[in-house]
């Protein structure tokens, strides 16, 4: 007979922000935080997740960018706060606030 041990280090693991949880769940804060070039920002929080929001288009006539953390993301806007399944989703609900 014997047994197989598993230790994980640590007996508190932070869940995955996904697109079921990401309203949710506690997050963390950022630990290191970039700004983009080319507009934007990206960085990692303090439990290790990756995260960043960019513009979705150039054109100062459309102000949206996707913000994304682990595997959920949403949108953030002039318009407010957008919930959508892509960009394109995303782009025609903004459109449709004008």
């Amino acid at each position: 007979m014997f047994a197989i041990c598993f230790f994980a280090g640590t007996l508190s693991v932070q869940a995955e922000t996904t697109k079921d949880n990401i309203w949710t769940i506690p997050h963390a804060t950022p630990e290191v935080f970039y700004t983009h070039p080319a507009g934007g920002f990206y960085g990692v929080t303090t439990d290790g997740e990756l995260f960043r929001q960019y513009p979705l288009f150039t054109d100062s006539s459309i102000l949206i960018h996707k913000f994304a953390i682990g595997t959920a993301f949403f949108y953030v806007s002039d318009r407010g706060f957008i919930k959508a399944s892509s960009d394109l989703v995303a782009i025609s609900m903004y459109l449709a606030r004008a």
